[in-house]
């Protein structure tokens, strides 16, 4: 079992603590040996007053970290908590977010923070922090373990808290603590729905016992009563002299209601129970579907990730010899599954094939026609030696089995280095660029997209080249990626970045670009991928 694993099958345990401060000081202490960093702080969000307090943090500075109050988009705490986004600063000192109020009042040396928020569905619980890495600085890696972890407190913080909440204000603690046992260890709602009932008729002589499960449409009948007429859905609670309905919340959510009905009226002494009851049905009701959704997240990531991996076996990865240009490519495939495609194809000693494709959409559709698309390129490419015929033949095969909403965009040349000659074909994607003498020309003629129309015309257009061109395919995740201004690198900084290092090889022109690219970003990762392919005339 991997450190991952691992460290899942621990945070699972965690399911069946229901004590706040035991549950804050173990994800504390597993934030610090996971992340290896020297200490790790816990805020938990006060949505009344919009405000983030200290519940638990290492380090033996707790008393008086538990003083300290942070508004909502104040210092890093503040900042991940409005945003609900995570943050990692290498340097606290150079970034303005970062204050030094808390470190003053603590006596302490914060060189380095990575946060991440915890979220229950769209509700913020609170903010989890690890400060100070030990060895180098934090990474991605760490990002996405610290926002794993997120995901997998998220829903015994915030049962913890309702437990706490419940136990302050109800007289009833043991019956209460006795249900929360069971909500705490089992996902099974025959367990908590048993121990419900058997709690209720300890107290009341119920005829009727229903708790409606507004997710699955369905009413769990615990006792039978001869006439039920509570059908809808109940969004407030309703006292009788016989009968109480109680809704199922949890953090403004409404996930049912718990109807109970008996033979006497319901002594007001036992309103305060049931009430807590009800909040205990809630959590366990909430922490079923949570879970659930948890696994069934988990299950498509890792289904994704196959078909990330396939998709990636695809696509060229090792270079090959051509006589007169020499030629670089790149592939950064964001978290889903794309649709980018290209290719580079050898006809002849003096004859390649350069293509690179954008398939609409994300996700498994543009990952299937991708295939489809590559795989037909290549047969057809080596077969007719031809790039009109290839893409009419495309264009007709994708037109007619493929959604109306499924197209391809596509940029396809073939250049001669004998004569230097590039015919190419524009269907519908960014102009391509050739760099010449500090110079950008764009490659801007074209026509429609593959796969929209059967029979579609399309047209050669042809370009001589000179030596020292750079020709530059990409496609729009290039350009259009964002930083956190929602400011997008654009066409003409990629131009400017490949005239300025013009006179490099194009490998060195690669990682010019994609180092622009990362600084604007503010990351190695993207929302949409980021392809492009580098060819240079010697």
């Amino acid at each position: 079992m991997n450190d991952r694993n691992i460290l899942r099958s621990e945070l699972t345990t965690l399911y069946s603590e229901l004590d706040l401060g035991n549950l804050l000081n173990t994800i504390a202490e597993k934030i610090k040996t996971y992340l290896n960093c020297e200490e790790s702080s816990i805020f938990l969000f006060n949505p009344r007053k919009e405000e983030l307090y200290f519940e638990i943090a290492t380090g033996g500075k707790e008393e008086e970290l538990k003083k300290i109050i942070i508004k909502k988009g104040e210092g890093i705490a503040g900042w991940i908590a409005e945003k609900k986004e995570s943050l990692m600063i290498n340097n606290c000192a150079e970034d303005s977010r970062f204050k030094k109020t808390t470190d003053k009042k603590i006596s302490f040396v914060t060189n380095s923070i990575l946060g991440v928020p915890v979220i229950s569905g769209d509700t913020l619980i609170g903010v989890v922090e690890a400060i100070n890495k030990i060895e180098g600085e934090f990474s991605n890696d760490d990002e996405e373990l610290l926002n794993e972890f997120s995901s997998f407190i998220s829903i015994p913080l915030q049962n913890a808290i309702l437990f706490r909440d419940v136990m302050n204000e109800s007289k009833e603690k043991g019956q209460l603590i006795e249900l929360g046992k069971i909500v705490s260890s089992s996902f099974s709602f025959e367990d908590v729905f048993n121990t419900l009932r058997d709690i209720i008729t300890g107290i009341l002589p119920a005829t009727g016992i229903n708790v409606m499960v507004d997710s699955q449409k369905k009413i769990y009948r615990l006792i039978e009563k001869e006439k039920d007429d509570t059908e809808e859905e109940q969004n407030l609670t309703i006292i009788k002299d016989d009968q109480a309905i109680f809704p199922l919340r949890t953090q403004e959510k409404h996930l049912g209601f718990l109807e109970i009905s008996s033979e006497k009226p319901i002594h007001e002494a036992f309103l305060s129970l049931l009430r807590g009851l009800s909040i205990f049905v809630a959590i366990s009701i909430n922490k079923y579907e949570m879970y659930k959704d948890l696994l069934e997240k988990e299950r498509i990531e890792k289904e994704l990730q196959i078909a990330r991996d396939i998709q990636q076996s695809f696509l060229m990865s090792e270079k090959i010899d051509l006589k007169g240009i020499e030629f670089s490519f790149t592939n950064v495939p964001s978290s889903s599954v794309g649709g980018d495609y290209y290719d580079i194809i050898k006809l002849s000693d003096n004859n390649s094939v350069f293509t690179i494709n954008d398939i609409s959409g994300h996700g498994i559709p543009a990952s299937l026609l991708m295939s489809i698309v590559r795989a037909n390129f290549v047969y057809t490419i080596r077969k007719e030696k031809n790039i009109l015929n290839t893409v009419r033949y495309l264009n007709d095969l994708i037109a007619e089995t493929t959604e109306p909403n499924l197209y391809v965009t596509s940029f396809t040349c073939s250049i001669d280095t004998d004569k230097k000659l590039m015919k190419y074909l524009n269907c519908g994607h960014n102009p391509s660029l050739i760099i010449r003498k500090g110079q950008a020309m764009e490659l801007t003629e074209g026509d429609t997209v593959l796969g929209m129309f059967t029979g579609s015309e399309f047209n050669i257009r042809e370009e001589s080249l000179k030596k020292n061109d750079i020709i530059v395919l990409y496609t729009d995740g290039v350009i259009e990626a964002e930083n956190s201004d929602d400011e997008q690198f654009s066409l003409e900084r990629l131009k400017n970045v490949v005239i300025n290092n013009s006179e490099k090889d194009t490998d060195l022109i690669k990682k010019e670009i994609m180092d622009e690219l990362m600084e604007f970003n503010g990351s190695d990762r993207f929302t949409d991928d980021i392809t492009f392919i580098l060819i240079k005339v010697n």
